[in-house]
């Protein structure tokens, strides 16, 4: 596994040298590499530039359901909670996929920990553990060269305790995207489940049991507009 931010920032050595020492000769190097680069009409590069942007994804919500834990509960009265209740989980589900499938910053280097941050500290674990099925995956980086994102949709089934009080929403996903391996090849990435959260200083994946059924396909057609004109 990739060492996460923290890890790394931990393994960076102070300097010993005197700071003269080390920065005149990297810019003295940097100025020749420079000067033969122009003579030889290269482009420069430009250094710390932009990051590549992330696709955007926003899951579709299907329907909200509320689940009560007592036979006499008016169902009517809990549907307009269990829908608040979606419309509050929404947000994390959508960071959550948007992390672990189509942010080039995390699964470029195999760094998911943006992506653990959505479960509650029990279920971390877990999650970890199962981190090429929750994610694309320890090794994506060497295996994908781009993903796009597909399409979402979510139901959710809120149980109401004894009190008329959300306790827990169990939300079904389905997700899909379109990955390009670095070896020319197309996967249609499908990740269906259920997770399972409770209002733990906001809502939190306590428990998950989600699969990967991920299928070969062919290379996206070319968009009509990038075609020539008559």
């Amino acid at each position: 596994m990739t060492a996460n931010r923290v890890e790394r920032a931990s393994t960076k050595k102070k300097r010993r040298a005197p700071i003269a020492l080390i920065v005149v000769p990297l810019v003295v190097v940097a100025v020749v590499a420079l000067v033969i680069l122009l003579l030889q009409g290269g482009e420069v590069p430009i250094i710390g530039g932009e990051d590549e942007p992330v696709p955007e994804f926003d899951f579709t919500v299907r329907r909200s359901v509320a689940v009560a834990t007592t036979p006499d509960a008016d169902i009517a009265a809990l549907v307009p909670e269990a829908e608040t209740v979606g419309t509050e989980i929404t947000p994390t589900l959508d960071d959550l996929y948007t992390n672990a499938f189509l942010d080039p910053s995390n699964w470029r280097n195999g760094d998911y920990e943006e992506v653990f941050a959505s479960f509650a500290p029990e279920a971390v674990a877990a999650a970890e553990e199962n981190v090429d099925t929750l994610t694309l995956g320890a090794t994506s980086g060497e295996d994908y060269e781009s993903v796009d994102p597909g399409k979402g949709f979510l139901v959710y089934e809120v149980l109401f305790d004894r009190d008329g009080n959300p306790d827990t929403a169990v939300v079904s996903v389905r997700f899909t995207a379109l990955g390009e391996r670095t070896d020319g090849t197309f996967v249609q990435i499908v990740s269906d489940g259920q997770y399972f959260l409770q209002e733990i200083d906001g809502w939190k994946i306590t428990a998950f049991d989600v699969t990967r059924s991920d299928e070969e396909t062919e290379a996206p057609s070319p968009s009509a507009s990038t075609s020539p004109s008559a």
